[in-house]
């Protein structure tokens, strides 16, 4: 087995965060101090509208069927082929992390059923702001004050970075509301800075940028993953063997 060991620096995820940070304070200087000229395309709200959007099915898609389900649907194969039971190989389809201790703060449960607490918050943020993206690209929907909204969706943004950067300090109700707002805080940065800038092209920069946080969230989660298996004291668990390869 080749363990990843999370000790070394992870230099592709520092730059990650580098410019992540960076994309930020651009986006709000974008809103405060306009200085890119409009432009006169015509279909401005229709290309942004449907990139974004399409960015949003992407994160729907991605929350519904995570990357590490083809690591449970192997897992389950060879867990019919021998039928031990064991609490700690319990897993679902909807929850994609083992039900043991070290990954209690991971889910989300309601009721009897276990769902993994940060892929349902995009779930619900992405469905959210799919709609959200449809009335205002494309039904004329405003909403408010830039400077304010700007505001709200680099705390919204920010939370769901930092959620991820220090996931001891959070639940599962904490990671799902968390990933709530990092998806909302998103469209209401891309909705401030179309009111004010009207430039296509900072407009598909920034939703560029958008699909930049989303992959260091993801990054920072899988980190936290590798770091949860590396620290199991359970070295005969299945799924600590196939995280760590």
């Amino acid at each position: 087995m080749n363990s990843v060991d999370v000790k070394h620096p992870n230099f592709f995820l520092a730059f990650l965060i580098l410019v992540s940070i960076f994309g930020l304070m651009l986006s709000t200087f974008f809103v405060l101090y306009p200085s890119a000229p409009e432009d006169d395309f015509a279909y401005r709200n229709l290309t942004i509208g449907s990139a974004f959007g399409t960015v949003c099915v992407l994160g729907i898609f991605a929350a519904v069927f995570p990357s590490s389900c083809l690591a449970i649907t192997q897992f389950w194969k060879r867990k019919r082929r021998d039928r031990r039971a064991s609490n700690i190989y319990e897993t679902t389809l909807r929850a994609h992390h083992p039900s043991c201790d070290n990954y209690s703060t991971h889910i989300l449960r309601i009721g009897k059923m276990n769902f993994c607490a940060t892929c349902s918050g995009m779930l619900v943020g992405a469905t959210l702001v799919l709609f959200s993206t449809v009335l205002y690209f494309f039904g004329n929907l405003r909403i408010g004050d830039p400077s304010i909204l700007v505001s709200i969706g680099v705390a919204g943004v920010a939370t769901g970075l930092v959620q991820s950067a220090l996931p001891k300090f959070s639940g599962g109700l904490t990671r799902f509301l968390a990933s709530i707002l990092f998806v909302v805080g998103t469209f209401l940065m891309l909705v401030s800075i179309d009111i004010v800038v009207k430039n296509t092209s900072i407009d598909l920069f920034f939703v560029a940028l958008s699909v930049l946080w989303i992959l260091t969230k993801i990054t920072l989660s899988k980190r936290d993953h590798q770091r949860t298996c590396s620290d199991c004291s359970v070295k005969s668990c299945r799924y600590y063997k196939k995280r760590m390869r």
